[in-house]
């Protein structure tokens, strides 16, 4: 009487047969397939059977769902002391060689007006950009500045 026992099978011909049936697998892949969307372009394996646009496309709906998600459970606290004079300030610096008006560089030949902005030949008049600047008070001030005020005493000419 012979036993015939049977044998579990070890862990490298288990690791034999995954390879094989991955080997066939990958044969079949070689043959090109069409997107899983039916967009007409040939898929790949490694973007889930999508041409790339469709990946694409998917990729981004994900990443959009996964914002989403995060900005829903992102409490954000308002600042208490909002500085708007650092924004204002890096917004100057930023546009400095551009007209203020058209958008247009100026470069070295940019004009400088009053009111701090930088514009092109076209704009640099203060009509043609609407400035802001009071240039009658400004002048007024120059004027008392310069001008110091003259009377005659007029006691002197009475006897």
């Amino acid at each position: 009487m012979q036993l015939t026992t049977t044998k579990k099978p070890s862990t490298s011909s288990r690791l034999k047969q995954e390879e094989e049936t991955e080997m066939a697998m990958h044969d079949q892949s070689k043959t090109p397939q069409l997107c899983k969307t039916g967009c007409g372009f040939y898929g790949n394996p490694n973007t889930r059977n999508l041409c790339s646009v469709c990946f694409n496309i998917e990729f981004k709906k994900e990443t959009c769902k996964h914002t989403d998600t995060i900005l829903d459970h992102v409490n954000v606290l308002p600042d208490k002391n909002p500085s708007n004079n650092n924004h204002q300030s890096l917004n100057i610096i930023k546009t400095k060689n551009r007209c203020r008006v058209c958008n247009k560089r100026v470069g070295l030949i940019g004009f400088g007006c009053r009111c701090g902005r930088t514009f092109c030949g076209l704009h640099r008049m203060p009509e043609e950009h609407a400035c802001d600047f009071d240039f009658k008070t400004a002048g007024r001030a120059v004027l008392e500045e310069q001008n110091p005020v003259c009377v005659a005493d007029k006691l002197e000419s009475r006897i």
